[in-house]
């Protein structure tokens, strides 16, 4: 066996822990060091910014409402975190909401991170009204009557009390309903806020749940839909590019890891098959 023939063969035969190794250190790269990686935005991506612009344009405060738990929260979270820079940089109000209660701590901690960083005020720039169970009422009662159904914010002060409530009645009130969810809540705003109050809805979902939206999307009955987490790097590249934010977080961060570690795979695939035939076992069983 000549020496070119021996390196591929123990090419082919290399300890399965170098790869192990070379996957941590590709998937971990873009999370520890200043790596750079540019997301064209696709079209759905466009149309959510720009039906969020039109939003934003508006004199009426928006409704975000966040339903994700820590199971999907590696997902969701940048998508959630990149549309509340995006709010609050254009120093719009926001009334937020859940129908998880899972979702209300880190939401809590969320709105506090928010509130230093761009000096807002609570109950004057931004309001959370807290949990609300029986998710297919509480839609409902918002397009009748939001003090039908929130009597408190989370806080406890009454909703007739709040500023950012004053004129708030209905979802007719808001500018846009903006629904971040990983879980099939944004059906219940189509079929129970949409559908009969007729306001604008945005979405932001998982990856692997856009395709059960897409209908609702070219129906209009979504106006943009930010699909998983390369959605979410498409827009922070948007946001820095409009000096919105920064620099861009996690989603672009863990974009660069998956991308980083499918190049690993596809080169140890390469090697590996390299090392077999050229190592003289291409022809053995």
């Amino acid at each position: 066996m000549t020496r070119r023939t021996e390196l591929f063969a123990r090419l082919a035969r290399l300890d399965r822990r170098w790869i192990f190794l070379a996957l941590l250190v590709a998937t971990s790269a873009p999370f520890v060091l200043p790596f750079g990686f540019a997301v064209s935005p696709g079209p759905e991506t466009l149309r959510f910014d720009r039906a969020l612009e039109k939003a934003l344009a508006s004199d009426k405060p928006l409704l975000i409402d966040v339903d994700f738990g820590p199971q999907t929260m590696a997902e969701m979270e940048p998508l959630l975190l990149a549309v509340m820079h995006d709010v609050f940089a254009h120093r719009r109000k926001v009334i937020f909401m859940t129908l998880m209660p899972e979702a209300a701590t880190p939401l809590r901690r969320y709105l506090a991170s928010m509130e230093k960083l761009y000096g807002l005020k609570y109950g004057e720039d931004y309001v959370f009204l807290g949990y609300a169970s029986a998710y297919a009422y509480a839609i409902y009662a918002l397009g009748t009557n939001v003090e039908d159904y929130f009597k408190a914010d989370d806080r406890g002060t009454p909703v007739a009390r709040i500023p950012i409530m004053r004129g708030v009645r209905s979802l007719s009130d808001v500018s846009a309903v903006v629904n971040i969810a990983s879980n099939a809540m944004p059906r219940f705003w189509i079929t129970y806020g949409v559908a009969p109050f007729g306001f604008d809805l945005l979405m932001a979902c998982t990856a692997v749940q856009a395709t059960d939206y897409y209908p609702f999307l070219q129906s209009g009955q979504l106006k943009g839909m930010l699909a998983g987490g390369r959605a979410g790097a498409e827009l922070e590249g948007l946001l820095v590019k409009r000096g919105v934010m920064k620099r861009t977080g996690d989603a672009t961060r863990a974009l660069g890891s998956q991308t980083m570690a499918f190049g690993v795979i596809i080169g140890f695939v390469i090697a590996g098959n390299l090392g077999w035939f050229l190592g003289g076992r291409g022809g053995r069983r």
